[in-house]
């Protein structure tokens, strides 16, 4: 039951947020580790973990884009490319409170899924937020402390900023979202 409040509070604050409420810094760093993540993705792109990744998911097709490649995915297998490119050469953004790389788990479910819903830019920056600052806020309570057991809060953490994210993008309410992130 204590799981699902915290669930039910980090779901709150994820619907709660919207573009215009941001401040303008918030918007100017977003996209910078936007644009940082669309970098690293197109050269991790080219790395053999992406092309082994991206060679076993044959046959797929759908609306979003393979970043470096002439071809366009289901959500779910863009997501996955485009995943594995964006930290492929540990060159992606690092946040210090995170312990880890905040955009790799976020970026590209989001970029995913607006290819496949459509959203429009300010509707993409407030998911990318609230991504954020859900891995944020969740490390605070995780601290360092499993850094140091051998766990790597991009994948521990990360997992929850880009299903905060992605809950957002497509406008969950804040019980499906609570849900998605338990």
């Amino acid at each position: 039951e204590a799981l699902m409040i915290i669930a039910n509070e980090f779901a709150k604050r994820i619907r709660a947020t919207r573009y215009d409420d941001l401040p303008p810094e918030a918007v100017h760093w977003a996209k910078i580790g936007l644009l940082d993540t669309i970098g690293v993705t197109i050269a991790g792109s080219r790395d053999d973990s992406t092309r082994i990744v991206s060679n076993v998911i044959t046959g797929s097709s759908g609306p979003s884009l393979a970043f470096g490649q002439d071809r366009r995915v289901s959500a779910l297998d863009a997501a996955q490319i485009n995943g594995t490119a964006a930290h492929a050469l540990d060159f992606d953004d690092c946040n210090n409170t995170l312990g880890g790389h905040p955009s790799a788990p976020i970026l590209p479910a989001i970029f995913a899924l607006a290819d496949e819903h459509g959203a429009s830019g300010k509707d993409f920056i407030a998911a990318y937020v609230a991504g954020f600052e859900t891995e944020c806020k969740l490390s605070m309570c995780v601290n360092l402390y499993q850094y140091t057991k051998g766990w790597h809060p991009t994948v521990t953490v990360g997992i929850f900023g880009g299903t905060a994210a992605a809950c957002h993008l497509l406008g969950l309410d804040e019980e499906k979202t609570a849900l998605a992130l338990g």
